[in-house]
């Protein structure tokens, strides 16, 4: 039996070839889809712990944990101050400084350190001095107010990979106030000593860190 080769019109061709494109456009549409799920207006989120270069063009994830969980980290926000808080106690070494402890700073500033010292030579009884020390780390000077207390404000200029002090004899406040070109940066803290003339004795720190700019 021959068979015979079906007729082909010219509408039944072009039905056909519409027919194939239609289908290879909804397979990319379903590729694309695949690919963008998720995103909003075709940008996809980066988790907050990225690097602004890497967020760039990008949406920002809230924090996952911490003390900013459900929030958007501040440095992703322009003119909005990122704020940071410290807290440490650290007993006295009888007759002996205590190591630096970190208590904070800011990336391209410096970063704030604190020491616990026996001021008193009698073995066995304690005094508690504390010295707050600032390590300038821009390599270029910047502008420096540091204050305890109520007392007057030392207002100078930190020149480059130098530390500026403050000594603390008692418990009291305390402040560093620094600028670095279009950055302000806010340390208020308080330093607590307690155990004065005892055999056991401690220093106790803690206070806010707000960076501007």
């Amino acid at each position: 039996m021959k068979l015979r080769r079906p007729d082909v019109s010219p509408s039944l061709a072009i039905s056909c070839i519409a027919l194939f494109v239609s289908l290879g456009g909804t397979s990319v549409a379903a590729i694309n889809y695949a690919r963008n799920a998720g995103a909003v207006d075709g940008k996809s989120a980066v988790a907050s712990s990225a690097t602004l270069d890497k967020a760039a063009g990008k949406l920002v994830a809230t924090a996952s944990k911490g003390t900013s969980k459900g929030r958007i980290p501040a440095k992703f926000i322009a003119g909005i101050p990122g704020t940071s808080t410290f807290g440490a106690a650290i007993g006295v070494e009888d007759n002996a400084t205590g190591a630096p402890i970190a208590l904070g700073g800011a990336d391209g500033i410096g970063t704030l350190t604190a020491t616990c010292v026996d001021q008193n030579a009698k073995p066995g009884i304690e005094d508690p001095q504390t010295t707050l020390t600032f390590n300038n780390t821009t390599g270029i000077a910047i502008n420096m107010a540091k204050r305890v207390g109520t007392g007057d404000a030392a207002v100078l200029v930190h020149q480059p990979n130098t530390v500026q002090t403050l000594t603390i004899k008692g418990s009291n406040t305390f402040t560093f106030h620094i600028q670095n070109r279009n950055v302000d940066l806010l340390v208020d803290g308080v330093v607590r000593q307690d155990g004065n003339g005892s055999p056991v004795a401690n220093c106790t720190f803690w206070g806010t860190i707000i960076k501007v700019g």
